[in-house]
C-alpha cells in the first residue's frame, strides 16, 4: 500500500481512483478521494497546481481509493463537521505520502494553515540554513506565523526582509498589507492591497470574478483574512453561503474568527458570536483579547451561573496562567 506517483503539476485535473470497472464506489468515498485531490495545491501552498496521486497496493499493484488505504482517517473525516477540520485530517495522510519533497518554507505554511504557527516556527527555527533564509516565500512564512500569533513587530520584520530579497513578493505583500492593517497603517495598507489588485487580477473579469476567487487560495488574487473580511462585512446582501466558505477558508486565522464573532454581535446574533469567541479562544489561547471579549459576553447574556468553569478558564487565559 502507498506507492506515490507524483505524475503532473498542469493541464488535465486527477481523476479520483476506481476500485474496478464494475465496482459502485460509495458517494462518501469519491468525496473523501476527490477532496484529497483538491487539497494538495493548499498543501503544497501553489495555487493552480494540478498533482496526480495514485495508491497502489503493494501485492496486486491496483489502484486503491485513498478511503480504503487510509480508513481510521476516512472514517474520522466522516465525522467531523468543520471544513478546516476535514481539511487537517487530509494534511495528515499528505504528510505521509508527500511530506518529504516539501521546502521548508511549504512545511511551515501546512502548518499555518492548519492552526498550529508554534510548530511552524519550532521547525523552521530548528531547520533554517542560509539557502532558506534567502528566499521571499521563507520569510513570508514566517510573517504569516506571528501575524497569526498576532505578534505584529516580529511579523513585520519577516515582511521587510521578504521584500527586500523580492520586492514583488504577492504572498509577501498580501501578508504584509494584513500586518498594516492591524497595526493603524491603514492607508499604507489600502495601497498594498490597490497594488496586489493591479498586479493580479485579469482586466477583463473585473466585474464577473466570482468572490471565492477573487478571495480564495485557488483563485491567488488577494487570499487575505483581512481584506476577506472588510469585503464581506461591507456587502450586506452576501449570502450566507458565502460567509461559510469563508470562514472556512479563512478558519487559521484568529482576525477573521474573532472580526466575525464582533460582526455576528453587531447583528445581533449573540449566541453564534459567543459560540465562535469561546472556540476561538480554546483553539488559540494567546488571542487575550478574544478571551476578554467572551468574559465580557457571558456577563452581558447573564450567564455567568451557567458557564462557571468556562469563565475561570478564560480568567486563566486573560491572566497568562
Amino acid at each position: 500500500m502507498g506507492l506515490f506517483d507524483f505524475l503532473k503539476k498542469k493541464n488535465a485535473a486527477p481523476q479520483p481512483a476506481t476500485i474496478s470497472a464494475n465496482s459502485t464506489i460509495d458517494p462518501a468515498i469519491a468525496q473523501f478521494d476527490e477532496q484529497v485531490f483538491n487539497t494538495v495545491a493548499r498543501y503544497i501552498c501553489k495555487p493552480g497546481a494540478v498533482i496526480d496521486l495514485k495508491l497502489k497496493n503493494r501485492e496486486t499493484n491496483e489502484i486503491m481509493t485513498f478511503a480504503a488505504a487510509y480508513p481510521e482517517q476516512f472514517n474520522n473525516w466522516k465525522k467531523v463537521k468543520s471544513g478546516a477540520d476535514k481539511r487537517g485530517i487530509i494534511y495528515g495522510i499528505l504528510d505521509e505520502q508527500m511530506g518529504g519533497h516539501l521546502a521548508l518554507w511549504q512545511v511551515m505554511e501546512r502548518y499555518n494553515d492548519d492552526r498550529y504557527p508554534q510548530e511552524a516556527l519550532k521547525i523552521a527555527i530548528e531547520h533554517a540554513d542560509e539557502t532558506a533564509e534567502q528566499q521571499a516565500d521563507f520569510h513570508a512564512a514566517f510573517a504569516r506565523s506571528y501575524f497569526i500569533l498576532q505578534e505584529f513587530a516580529l511579523a513585520e520584520k519577516h515582511c521587510l526582509m521578504g521584500l527586500a530579497i523580492d520586492a514583488a513578493h504577492i504572498r509577501t505583500k498580501r501578508i504584509y498589507a494584513d500586518v498594516l492593517h492591524c497595526t493603524n497603517m491603514h492607508e499604507q495598507a489600502h495601497a498594498l492591497y490597490e497594488e496586489i489588485l493591479s498586479a493580479k487580477l485579469p482586466k477583463d473579469k473585473e466585474m464577473s470574478l466570482p468572490i471565492q476567487h477573487l478571495l480564495g487560495f485557488d483563485g491567488d488574487i488577494v487570499n487575505s483574512p483581512v481584506y476577506a473580511f472588510s469585503w464581506l462585512s461591507n456587502s450586506p446582501s452576501m449570502p450566507q453561503e458565502i460567509w461559510d466558505w469563508a470562514n472556512d477558508e479563512f478558519y487559521y486565522s484568529p482576525y477573521f474568527r474573532s472580526q466575525h464573532a464582533y460582526w455576528l454581535l453587531d447583528r445581533g446574533e449573540h449566541m453564534p458570536a459567543l459560540a465562535k469567541l469561546f472556540t476561538l479562544v480554546k483553539e488559540m489561547p494567546w488571542c487575550k483579547e478574544a478571551a476578554t471579549n467572551c468574559l465580557s459576553l457571558i456577563e452581558q447574556l447573564g450567564m455567568k451561573d451557567n458557564m462557571v468553569d468556562e469563565r475561570k478558564w478564560l480568567e486563566g487565559v486573560v491572566k497568562g496562567v
